[in-house]
Parts: C-alpha cells; structure tokens; sequence
C-alpha cells in the first residue's frame, strides 16, 4: 500500500506547479516526492508550491529533504514554498527550527513570490 499520494496541478503559468500531498511523509517514501520535484525542474517547472494540508505524518528526515529540494530549486533560477501543514508538520518544524528556512505562502499566493 501507498501511504503517500501526490497530485500534481500545473497552474496557469508554465513555470508554476502545485503538489499535493496526502498521507505519510517519512524516510520511506520521502523519495518519491524528490522524484517528482526533479521531474518537475528538469521539464522547467521553477516555482513549486508544496501542499501539506494531507500530511498525517511527517518526520525530521524529509523535513531536511524538502530543504535540500528547496536549494535545488532556487539554484535552478526557481523557488519552493510550503502551504497548508497539518499540526503534526508545524511540531516537526518546531522540533528541528526548519520553520524559518522553510518558507509558507497562503495557498491563493504564487510560489515565486516567497522566496
């Protein structure tokens, strides 16, 4: 069984992208959406926006990744911005101070624009 799904919604610029994610975000699958964010650049998709509104769980390892992905998209001309975490996202954030270098945008707000 998944215990991560994405959904990917291109907006309407070309350059924008938006990530849904629902379920669990921890080490095992924490891959998957690393994946889809390289896809995502290499096919010119700069400004992600990652939706954590779904997450029921996440732990410290992919908050770190979700850093690492955030410098790969800014050293790719782009941004990614966090939008919508559940309680369970804020603690963690808390628990390893990553709430500052993580940025959030409200969800009507463009993902370029928190960088």
């Amino acid at each position: 069984m998944d215990r991560l799904a994405i959904r990917s919604t291109p907006s309407e610029s070309p350059a924008i992208l938006l990530l849904a994610l629902d379920g669990e975000l921890d080490v095992l699958n924490v891959g998957k959406l690393s994946d889809t964010v390289v896809d995502a650049l290499e096919a010119g998709r700069r400004h992600l926006l990652v939706d954590l509104t779904g997450v029921t769980w996440c732990d410290v390892g992919s908050l770190h990744t979700l850093l690492g992905m955030r410098h790969a998209a800014i050293h790719a001309g782009g941004s990614l911005s966090l939008t919508g975490a559940s309680d369970c996202v804020h603690e963690a954030l808390d628990r390893v101070r990553l709430r500052g270098l993580l940025p959030f945008v409200e969800r009507r707000g463009r993902p370029g624009d928190a960088r």
